[in-house]
């Protein structure tokens, strides 16, 4: 009797054939260990472009938190037209990550889109306003870093283990501090805006890098 005719047991010990419906397909869905699923690899090809621009977004946000601190004469009109800049490719990083991140909670993705939102409405303010005062300027900054602590400081709340909870956790309270100072300073110079500013662009800059290379590492390993 061959392993045709011996009934299920003879069925089992045939080997899988290779194809669309089987279960040995190089990036098929059906059956564990078969590999990633075609799913999976697209979302893994998508990990690997997203952190080439978030490492974009945070060196265009190092280098505008750098020139802040190395430029101790600039103007409101400068400091309004950078931070204006700054603000503004914040915000349309964090709406694209709530609009596409399809691995975020509802709750994070409607907060990513709140903050995009508030960021680009208040860059768009800082770039056709640009003979802002001191005042008028921190108050716009500070009401964006507060509302931005707060949500940062929510996701790592809310978040899983190994989602980069404790640097987000350190950059929600650095904003949340930040924004407190500038708001609440009535009689605050442009020199210790330009600190200030220029000191979370740097964190927040950094903060990205980080971001970037972890995806990257994840996006490398989905596609080993």
């Amino acid at each position: 009797m061959t392993a045709q005719q011996s009934g299920p047991g003879g069925r089992h010990a045939q080997p899988p054939e290779p194809g669309l419906d089987g279960g040995a397909t190089a990036y098929g869905t059906a059956g564990a260990g078969s590999g990633p699923g075609l799913d999976e690899r697209e979302t893994a090809l998508a990990w690997t472009q997203a952190w080439q621009v978030l490492m974009l977004v945070a060196v265009v946000t190092f280098a505008l938190g750098l020139i802040l601190l190395v430029w101790p004469k600039a103007t409101v009109i400068v400091v309004a037209a950078l931070l204006g800049a700054a603000l503004l490719v914040s915000g349309i990083f964090r709406l694209v990550h709530g609009l596409a991140g399809r691995d975020l909670s509802g709750g994070t993705r409607a907060a990513y889109v709140l903050i995009g939102l508030l960021a680009t409405l208040a860059g768009l303010y800082c770039l056709r306003h640009i003979d802002v005062t001191v005042v008028l300027l921190a108050f716009i900054v500070g009401v964006f870093w507060t509302l931005h602590g707060i949500v940062d400081l929510s996701v790592a709340a809310t978040s899983g283990p190994g989602t980069g909870r404790g640097l987000r956790a350190f950059t929600g309270v650095l904003s949340l501090a930040a924004g407190l100072i500038v708001m609440f300073w009535p009689t605050i110079s442009l020199t210790i805006l330009l600190w200030v500013m220029g000191i979370w662009l740097l964190a927040y800059g950094v903060m990205l890098a980080v971001m970037a290379f972890q995806i990257r590492h994840v996006a490398k390993a989905a596609l080993a």
